[in-house]
């Protein structure tokens, strides 16, 4: 099966849903506020429009999600706090644009002056397996 192209907003409910539960577990008196949280992402996740898709309907999907934020959240840890702000700022930008961002917006969004800085940072990014890098184009491709 292909790789399903989640929305972001889908995602960024995951992984809102993934923090939560790790804050309930580390807590020692499981807060009613804490659960409320928990409960009301779980629905958001649950209901989301995706669902609804050709996608979505795959038996595999919401499995899939799962794993993929949670890949998704181990390779970022390991981030520089550079590579961090760049895959933050190109999320954003693709968000908003449907495209990816010149290597040249980036280095002008973060405060790189070289594209070549630029470019050593996306091989990073790539390493880590969170963008994938073409040879044509605008050059990356985001991994959700």
């Amino acid at each position: 099966m292909p790789d399903i192209a989640f929305p972001l907003d889908l995602i960024e409910a995951q992984r809102d849903w993934n923090r939560a539960r790790a804050a309930l577990v580390r807590r020692p008196v499981k807060t009613p506020e804490l659960l409320n949280r928990l409960r009301t992402l779980g629905v958001g996740v649950a209901v989301h429009s995706f669902w609804e898709t050709e996608d979505g309907k795959s038996p595999s999907a919401r499995e899939d999600l799962r794993r993929r934020v949670s890949e998704m959240e181990k390779a970022e840890e390991r981030l520089t706090d550079q590579q961090r702000r760049i895959l933050t700022w190109v999320r954003r930008w693709v968000a908003e644009h449907g495209e990816a961002p010149t290597q040249r917006q980036i280095g002008q969004a973060v405060g790189l002056s070289s594209t070549g800085s630029v470019s050593y940072q996306l091989a990073k990014l790539e390493e880590a397996n969170l963008i994938d890098r073409r040879s044509h184009g605008r050059g990356i491709a985001l991994r959700w």
